[in-house]
């Protein structure tokens, strides 16, 4: 069939590729390498980790001559569709489809690998990528919420959607333990505390997969002394967002404020300012002073980033926040409350937002937690005293 005859989107274009490496290993195997108009635009859509990404496993292919072992066919079927799945392991939620024969070979398609992104059992299975999420039910966490509203706050939000970009108001960031099914709708409990008067509808979360207890500090580490893949990643996100003049507003909780604060230190490195976008920080494991640099630097506003429970270990101890005696001994007395999944969320000085001392109080009580509640109570009495 000859080109002109194929409707525009399907029309071929020789495929630049950014790095001069590309060219000698196209030569290798003499095949020149096309890319279908229609894929071309999908790709120069992404963001800029994205697209290293996709050229990483076109290297691969084109290194291969289109018949490597990665490839989804065999020789002897030289024009078969083939997809390729996993030559984007580390992104883990692009798929690459392309054609390849004697001369050349052709970029048919590039897309969201769907077998790759949502719920995965075990979880640790599941890939970080931006979901978009839609409200379900006007229910909102306030201080005078029930047990029972509480409960119906983990079905307020929808069934995630995988995006390959931000195109709502807002984002979150959730933090480490959190398998999707529960970020979904904690981040939206966290967006509504944030922007109340916003009344958020929809959003889109950057999912920040748990890879279990110990991967999860590691990579909390990684952040404050380096940079891990998923700081690496929403940088980039962050960067497309200001390239596209889109104004987000985020939220970050626990570990989210860390790879948060990360990320906005790569985007500085970059030289780009992030004027326009918002943050707020809840119960974040980052340092504050260091946080406010970084984003003071970029130009960002923060809405909020002392929403702390005094008696939260992660802000205060994990974070670097407060390394007071008086804190060591209040964060050591609700630690159990912070890491245990047996106990009503509610309780946690961590989970839900902190609204205040008198809601901490009151839930305490209402499930019988007499003793930490008594505890809040001489807390407050000493705060209101000093």
């Amino acid at each position: 069939m000859q080109e002109r005859t194929l409707p525009p989107s399907h029309q071929l274009i020789p495929l630049e590729y950014p790095q001069t490496s590309w060219s000698l290993r196209r030569k290798r195997h003499g095949k020149q390498v096309f890319i279908t108009r229609e894929a071309n635009q999908f790709l120069l859509n992404l963001n800029d980790y994205q697209k290293n990404e996709v050229y990483r496993a076109l290297s691969k292919i084109v290194s291969e001559g289109g018949y490597g072992l990665t490839s989804g066919g065999l020789k002897t079927r030289p024009m078969a569709m083939r997809s390729k799945t996993d030559a984007i392991a580390a992104a883990g939620i692009l798929n690459l489809v392309y054609s390849v024969n004697s001369e050349k070979i052709v970029v048919n398609a590039i897309g969201l690998n769907n077998e790759a992104i949502g719920y995965k059992n075990p979880v640790s299975q599941e890939q970080t990528c931006l979901y978009e999420i839609s409200r379900k039910s006007s229910v909102r966490y306030d201080e005078y919420s029930s047990a029972q509203d509480i409960q119906d706050l983990t079905g307020a939000w929808g069934e995630p959607i995988g995006v390959i970009e931000i195109k709502t108001d807002h984002a979150a960031v959730n933090g480490m333990q959190n398998p999707l099914d529960k970020a979904r709708w904690l981040m939206g409990v966290h967006l509504d505390t944030a922007y109340w008067d916003d009344q958020i509808s929809r959003y889109t979360l950057f999912h920040n997969p748990t890879q279990g207890f110990v991967q999860d500090v590691f990579e909390c580490i990684q952040d404050k002394i380096g940079s891990s893949k998923a700081a690496k990643q929403l940088a980039a996100i962050m960067v497309d967002c200001q390239r596209k003049g889109r104004t987000v507003k985020w939220v970050c909780h626990s570990q989210g404020g860390i790879i948060f604060s990360r990320a906005v230190e790569l985007v500085n490195r970059m030289g780009v300012t992030l004027e326009g976008q918002k943050v707020a920080i809840h119960a974040g494991g980052n340092k504050k002073r260091r946080a406010a640099k970084a984003f003071d630097s970029a130009k960002l506003e923060v809405v909020d980033m002392d929403r702390d429970s005094p008696f939260d270990f992660v802000p205060n101890l994990a974070g670097g926040n407060n390394w007071s005696w008086s804190s060591i001994r209040r964060c050591y007395q609700f630690a159990k409350l912070v890491v245990s999944d047996k106990n009503p969320m509610q309780t946690s000085p961590h989970t839900l937002p902190f609204l205040s001392l008198e809601c901490s109080i009151r839930h305490l009580q209402m499930n019988g937690y007499e003793d930490e509640a008594n505890r809040v109570i001489q807390e407050q009495k000493r705060l209101s005293l000093g």
